[in-house]
């Protein structure tokens, strides 16, 4: 009997024992083994980039006023001309006529002046010949500068909107661009307002042309800044000898603002949430992770810059992610 009691006591005791080994050993194996790397921070150049359109520098659109007849346009969408250049010859009726009617009044501005220094006429008639004539001669000026139309700069034709023989109407006959340089306008935070300097160079790059870049200039600083969007405009002129840059191409700008220290962590430590475009890491302290959203950077070869999220010294996970949860505990391996 003795040793039937000893049996039913010391039997569930074994049994016990046994099942808390088995938990302790199954809780140390659900501990899952990461690698880390202390987040430090380096000395890099500070360079963003800003999405843009190239414009021409100068846009002319030539028109004539009083909507006469179109007698030759001498150019065509695609020429290239040079300042002062015959663009547009218009039909000179009115110029003959009102040039025969200002020839009149100059025969009789003569005949008067005559009579005014014999004291025939007086000064009041002079001067009213005189106001008539001088009238007449800005009107054939005008007329003129309406009968030759010429491009007010070097450039290129973009735009022809009538033929031979048309009477241009609303619309501006042709229009003139100056594609070198051209320009780019971009939106920078109003947090780089005190950095951006007129003349500071640039480069600018296209999708068309994938390697290569074109140095340019910043050239205008607008002196707002926009209440919606907290951005301000810059314009930056890009020498264009060879019109590789054609206006309406999409292209970029980049801004090198200066050095800065900056925390940098492998690109291995980055989680990409599924669906969205937000960007985690896990951040390892006393034996536990912590999930934290993260703001990159430009990316450095193998690691990326982080704008927020991470602090130099930060224990960051770069291995063994996969098994890991908000607040789990971790083993921090070699």
């Amino acid at each position: 009997m003795k040793r039937l009691i000893y049996l039913a006591i010391f039997v569930p005791v074994l049994f016990t024992n046994c099942s808390k080994d088995k938990t302790n050993a199954k809780a140390e194996t659900d501990i899952p083994n990461v690698q880390i790397e202390v987040a430090q921070s380096q000395e890099i150049d500070q360079i963003y980039t800003f999405s843009s359109t190239v414009d021409a520098k100068v846009k002319n659109f030539i028109t004539s006023a009083g909507g006469t007849r179109i007698e030759k346009i001498w150019v065509e969408v695609g020429d290239r001309v040079v300042a002062g250049q015959k663009l547009v010859t218009m039909e000179n009726t009115m110029l003959a006529t009102g040039q025969a009617q200002l020839d009149n009044l100059n025969i009789e501005l003569q005949r008067i002046k005559a009579l005014y220094q014999s004291g025939g006429v007086s000064k009041q008639q002079l001067d009213q010949i005189q106001t008539q004539y001088d009238v007449a001669k800005r009107n054939i000026d005008n007329l003129k500068d309406n009968i030759v139309l010429t491009s007010p700069i070097s450039g290129v034709i973009t735009m022809r909107n009538f033929d031979n023989g048309d009477v241009s109407g609303a619309q501006p006959i042709l229009q003139v661009m100056q594609i070198n340089p051209v320009k780019l306008k971009i939106n920078v935070s109003e947090s780089f307002y005190t950095k951006i300097k007129m003349g500071m160079a640039v480069k600018a790059t296209s999708d068309m042309y994938e390697s290569e870049e074109f140095d340019g200039k910043i050239s205008l600083i607008y002196p707002t800044i926009d209440p919606l969007t907290r951005t301000f405009t810059c314009e930056v002129n890009v020498p264009n000898a060879n019109s590789k840059l054609k206006p309406g191409m999409y292209g970029k700008v980049e801004l090198n603002l200066g050095k800065a220290n900056k925390v940098l962590v492998s690109d291995k430590a980055i989680i990409k949430q599924s669906g969205t475009n937000d960007k985690y890491v896990y951040l390892e302290k006393d034996g536990a992770v912590k999930y934290h959203k993260v703001e990159l950077g430009r990316r450095l070869n193998d690691r990326y810059e982080i704008i927020s999220g991470v602090n130099e010294g930060d224990n960051v996970v770069i291995n063994g992610q996969s098994h890991l949860l908000d607040g789990k505990k971790v083993k921090v391996v070699k």
